[in-house]
């Protein structure tokens, strides 16, 4: 190699501008939201109204081109290609009568929702995640049920009964009792304490359904409105949904139905599940027979409870969501290093999961 080739000076190298970083950053940013509010977006359970088919601590895919396409960033409606069958686990921008507990708060004390907020409210505003039970058309019962359990126990279901449009027989999803296995074992919901497994039969499937002793009438104010001798007509682009977990569900019976333009999405996969015991951290396991009287001998106490919950943590079921509502970000955080990271456990087998 010559003296001339190896003093020739090299070429500068181009350093992007900080203008340029900056944009580039923007873009994928914008790009990232926009797939998230019109094609695939994320959701995490936050609740047990869907136990134990989504377990708190779930973190679910959403279709969001399931049923139709809709503007990016805006959610508007574009092209409407399918409609949502009986079944069905969707997403849906709940109604303003389920949502009173769910406001933003804003100056002065006063509530709005949080779609109300420019842009970025519609990205992460609050969803609702049921399961299609009435599809337009539909004629429906609700008949509340003395059960027998897989315990050899009584529970009152809910039991559905549907008559579809055009037909003249009503018919059930056919609950049938089924063993807890360990199905009920990392719900951190206490309030499953006590309540049967059973299975429904859908289009195609089975699904888990939670019914305790609990008469559900005290949440059907909506069906007992519409309802003319006893029966429910669901009128067009109109949907009834309801929780798997029909007595801790806040739902169709109570607030009403979901208007098609509402439904955003069909849930398809659990991509990720922890189970953080924020509920049962005063545990020491949840028993497979899941009754009262097993669950109350693993209760802990004195120093094994105070290493394993916060003071927080030891209030009792009953307050707990309100206070986590309350809770700070900081005090959030040194609640999560001291306690939820030691206990926690990462649910393996749900990951993947396809749901129905």
């Amino acid at each position: 190699m010559s003296d001339e080739t190896q003093s020739k000076p090299k070429a500068p190298v181009k350093k992007e501008s900080f203008i340029q970083s900056l944009l580039s950053l923007f873009i994928i940013i914008f790009s990232v939201f926009g797939f998230k509010s019109s094609i695939l977006d994320a959701n995490n359970i936050p609740s047990g109204s869907m136990l134990p088919t989504l377990k708190i601590g779930d973190f679910l895919f959403v279709n969001k081109m399931r049923y139709s396409f809709r503007m990016p960033y805006t959610e508007k409606e574009l092209v409407r290609y399918d409609d949502p069958k009986r079944g069905d686990i969707v997403t849906f921008d709940p109604p303003s009568e389920a949502i009173h507990e769910e406001g933003v708060e804003i100056s002065g004390g006063a509530k709005r929702r949080p779609d109300q907020l420019p842009i970025i409210g519609k990205i992460f505003a609050k969803r609702f995640v049921k399961r299609v039970i009435g599809v337009p058309g539909d004629e429906l019962r609700f008949r509340e049920k003395s059960s027998l359990t897989s315990r050899g126990d009584f529970v009152s279901y809910t039991v559905v009964e549907f008559k579809e449009k055009g037909s003249t027989e009503f018919k059930s999803f056919r609950p049938t009792p089924v063993p807890h296995g360990k199905e009920l074992t990392d719900l951190d919901n206490s309030n499953a304490f006590g309540k049967a497994l059973f299975v429904e039969e859908k289009l195609g499937f089975k699904h888990f359904v939670l019914e305790g002793e609990t008469d559900s009438n005290n949440r059907s104010k909506f069906v007992r409105s519409i309802c003319t001798d006893g029966v429910c007509k669901i009128p067009e682009d109109h949907y009834l949904v309801m929780g798997d977990n029909r007595d801790d569900s806040h739902d169709s019976r109570y607030w009403g139905l979901v208007p098609r333009s509402s439904i955003l999405g069909k849930a398809l996969i659990i991509y990720f599940s922890i189970d953080w015991k924020d509920f049962t951290c005063r545990f020491k396991e949840i028993p497979e027979e899941n009754t009262y009287e097993s669950v109350e001998k693993e209760l802990l106490s004195g120093a094994e409870l105070e290493s394993r919950c916060s003071g927080l943590e030891r209030s009792s079921s009953d307050i707990l969501s309100y206070a986590y509502a309350s809770e700070s970000m900081l005090d959030w955080f040194k609640r999560t290093l001291e306690f939820r990271i030691w206990r926690m456990k990462i649910r393996w087998k749900r990951i993947g999961k396809i749901l129905e």
